[in-house]
C-alpha cells in the first residue's frame, strides 16, 4: 500500500465493527433444518456477501421516483405555458382580443403535453439500485445509460425540496464523488418520498463506512478501538447520535435576516421588475408610454423631483423587505449536527435545503462579517468542499455550505471545536503579521485612483445628460435632480471605498500555526479563511516592479474546492517564510510539536 493511502487510512479511523452474529440466530435455534444450516455455513464461507445484510427491506431491490413526482414536474411545464400565454391573457382581462391567439394557445397546449410526456419517460426509465460495489443510477429511453457510484467515492450527499415537492412530501437526492466536473442530473434521484431519502442516505454512508474500514483493516494494522469510534458504520436503518447540535433561536434567526440584507441588490432588482412591467404593460397594448410621457412632462417640476425621490426610498424599503424576507425564509428551522464523521446542515421554510458532508472532504473554513457583523461581534461560518455541495438553484452557497449563519465571534472557535475540530483555535494559535506600512501607501493610491475614475464616469453621464436636445422647466429641474442623485451616489461610493482601504489595512493578517494557514482579509467585509497545510494545492509570491521597490509582495494559495485565497501587499520575508512552510523538507509530524491533546487532530 503506497504512502498516501496509509495515511488516509491512520487519519480516517477504521470503522469499528459490529459484533459477530451468532453461528445460528435465535428464530433458527427452534426450526433446525438442513437448509438453515446450509445457509448459514454459505454466509460463514463467504463473509463479503454478508457485509449488507442488514439493509433495510425498503431500499432493497430496484427503485424509481413515487409517481407523485410527475405532479411536480407537470406543474414546471404550467408555469412554462402560462408565461408564454400571459401576454394574451392580459389582453383578453383587458377586454381586447389578440390577433394570434390560437397560435398562442396551440404552443401552450403543445408546452403542457410536451412536460407531461417528458415526465412521464423521465419518471419510468429513472431507476437506481443499491449494489454491492455502490448504486446504479439507470435513465435513458432510446441511449440508455448506466453509471454505478462506488460507495467509497460517495463524499456529499445533499437533499432538497422544493416547494411543491415539500407539499407532496418529495425530496431530491444529490450524489457528489468530488469530481472535476460535476455530474449533474445523472447523479440526481427525484421523486424520493422524504422517509425514503433519508435512509437512503444513511445507508450510502453506512456503506461508505463499511467499505473503508474493510480495505484499511487489509492494507494496514487496525487501532485500537477507544469507546464508539466515529466511523463506525451503523446499523442500517438506524440513526446516528449527533455528536454536537447547534439551531439558531427566533431572536438569532430575525437578527440573521437583518444583518444579512442587500439592500441595494434587491432595490436594483426591483427597479429592473418594474421597467419590465412597463415593457409588459406596453407590448400589451394596455398602456401608450408616448402619451403617459406627454402627460408626466406638463406635470410641475416640484412634484416630478418629489415622486423621483419617493420611488427611489420606496425601491429601498422594498429591497430592505424583500431582502430580509428571503434571508428569515431560507435559514428558518435552521440545524446543524455532526454524527458519525460528518456534518449536516439543515435549513429553509418554504424550499428544504439538507448538506451532509463528510469531513475529510472540507477544504477550508471561512468567517464572514460584514460591517454591521463587525461593529455587532456576530459572524457567518462557511466551508468550502470539494465538489458540487448542492442543488444549481441555491446561490446563497454558491461558495461554501453555511455551517452557521449567525454566531457570536467569541462562540466560533467552540463552534468549530464541535462540529469541525481540525479547523478550531487555528486563529489564536498561528502567528500572524500585519501588513506593512507600505502596503498603507499602496492601499491609498489605489483608492485614490478609483475616486478619481468615479468621478470621471459620473461626471461623463452628466454631460452627456444635458447634452440632450430638451428644453423646459420641467427638464432642467430633472437634469438637476439626476445631478444631485449623482453626486449623492458618488459621495457613498467614495465613503465606502476610504472605509475599505482603511480596514482592509487595519485588520489584514497573515500566518500559521504548526498545521494551519490563516488568511485574514480585512475590509467592509471581513473574512478569516483556515486551511489545513495538507489541503494546499500550491502557492505562489508574486511581486510587481513597484512592490519589488517597497519590499511586499502579493501572496496567491489555493485548494481543491475553491478559487485563489489572495492577500496583497504582504512584506516579501513572511511571503519567502510562507512559501517555505507550505512546502517543508520535512514531514507535518517532524514539523509540528508532538501533543497528546491535538495529535490525532493534526
Amino acid at each position: 500500500m503506497g504512502e498516501r493511502d496509509a495515511r488516509r487510512c491512520l487519519e480516517e479511523e477504521p470503522a469499528a465493527k459490529p459484533a459477530p452474529r451468532p453461528f445460528l440466530p435465535s428464530d433458527a435455534v427452534e426450526n433446525l433444518t438442513p437448509e438453515s444450516l446450509g445457509r448459514e455455513a454459505e454466509r460463514l464461507a463467504n463473509p463479503s456477501r454478508s457485509l449488507f445484510e442488514d439493509a433495510d427491506p425498503s431500499l432493497v431491490g430496484v427503485h424509481r421516483g413515487s409517481v407523485l413526482s410527475l405532479a411536480a414536474e407537470v406543474v414546471s411545464g404550467f408555469g412554462v405555458a402560462l408565461g408564454v400565454s400571459l401576454v394574451a391573457i392580459v389582453q383578453l382581462l383587458g377586454g381586447s382580443t389578440p390577433d394570434n391567439l390560437p397560435g398562442i394557445l396551440a404552443i401552450a397546449g403543445a408546452l403542457i403535453a410536451a412536460s407531461i410526456l417528458g415526465a412521464v419517460v423521465s419518471w419510468y426509465t429513472r431507476t437506481w439500485e443499491l449494489t454491492d460495489a455502490g448504486i446504479m443510477l439507470r435513465s435513458g429511453l432510446v441511449t440508455t445509460k448506466q453509471l454505478q457510484v462506488p460507495y467509497e467515492h460517495i463524499h456529499t450527499v445533499n437533499m432538497s425540496s422544493g416547494l411543491v415537492e415539500r407539499v407532496l412530501g418529495l425530496m431530491t437526492l444529490d450524489i457528489d464523488t468530488g469530481a472535476a466536473r460535476p455530474e449533474g442530473e445523472v447523479t440526481r434521484i427525484k421523486g424520493l418520498q422524504a422517509g425514503m431519502a433519508r435512509a437512503l442516505r444513511e445507508e450510502l454512508f453506512r456503506r461508505k463506512s463499511a467499505v473503508l474500514a474493510g480495505a484499511c483493516a487489509a492494507e494496514a494494522p487496525a487501532p485500537e478501538v477507544r469507546g464508539e469510534d466515529e466511523g463506525a458504520a451503523p446499523a442500517a436503518g438506524s440513526e446516528l447520535v449527533p455528536d454536537a447540535r447547534y439551531t439558531l433561536t427566533t431572536g438569532q434567526l430575525v437578527l440573521a435576516a437583518l444583518t444579512e440584507t442587500r439592500i441595494v441588490a434587491q432595490a436594483a432588482a426591483f427597479l429592473i421588475l418594474i421597467i419590465q412591467g412597463i415593457n409588459f404593460l406596453q407590448e400589451s397594448r394596455l398602456v401608450s408610454l408616448s402619451e403617459v410621457a406627454g402627460d408626466v412632462v406638463l406635470l410641475p417640476a416640484s412634484l416630478l423631483i418629489g415622486a423621483v425621490v419617493v420611488f427611489l426610498a420606496l425601491a429601498l424599503a422594498i429591497g430592505f423587505a424583500v431582502s430580509f424576507v428571503i434571508s428569515l425564509i431560507g435559514f428558518a428551522g435552521y440545524r446543524a449536527e455532526r454524527a458519525g464523521g460528518r456534518i449536516s446542515v439543515e435549513r429553509g421554510l418554504l424550499s428544504r435545503m439538507s448538506h451532509t458532508v463528510a469531513l475529510e472532504r472540507i477544504q477550508s473554513v471561512s468567517v464572514r462579517q460584514g460591517v454591521i457583523r463587525q461593529l455587532m461581534g456576530y459572524a457567518e461560518v462557511r466551508a468550502s468542499v470539494v465538489g458540487s455541495i448542492g442543488s444549481s438553484d441555491e446561490s446563497s452557497t454558491a461558495d461554501g455550505v453555511v455551517l452557521h449563519p449567525f454566531i457570536r465571534v467569541a462562540e466560533v472557535d467552540a463552534f468549530l471545536e464541535a462540529i469541525a475540530p481540525e479547523f478550531a483555535g487555528a486563529v489564536d494559535a498561528a502567528e500572524l503579521t500585519r501588513l506593512p506600512r507600505a502596503a498603507a501607501r499602496r492601499l491609498a493610491f489605489r483608492t485614490i485612483a478609483k475616486v478619481l475614475a468615479l468621478a470621471a464616469v459620473l461626471a461623463g453621464m452628466s454631460i452627456a445628460v444635458g447634452h440632450i436636445p430638451l428644453t423646459g422647466e420641467s427638464w432642467g429641474m430633472a437634469c438637476l435632480a439626476l445631478d444631485v442623485l449623482l453626486v449623492a451616489a458618488g459621495v457613498a461610493a467614495v465613503v465606502r471605498m476610504v472605509l475599505n482601504s482603511v480596514l482592509r489595512y487595519r485588520d489584514s493578517r497573515i500566518g500559521h500555526d504548526c498545521a494551519r494557514f490563516v488568511m485574514v482579509v480585512g475590509g467592509v467585509r471581513r473574512r478569516t479563511e483556515v486551511v489545513p497545510r495538507t489541503r494546499l494545492q500550491h502557492a505562489t509570491a508574486s511581486a510587481s516592479p513597484f512592490q519589488r521597490r517597497l519590499r511586499i509582495a502579493t501572496f496567491v494559495t489555493r485548494t481543491a474546492a475553491m478559487g485563489d485565497l489572495l492577500l496583497r501587499d504582504v512584506s516579501a520575508a513572511d511571503a519567502e517564510a510562507l512559501l517555505a512552510w507550505v512546502r517543508p523538507r520535512g514531514s507535518v509530524s517532524a514539523a509540528c510539536p508532538v501533543d497528546a491533546s491535538t495529535s490525532k487532530e493534526d
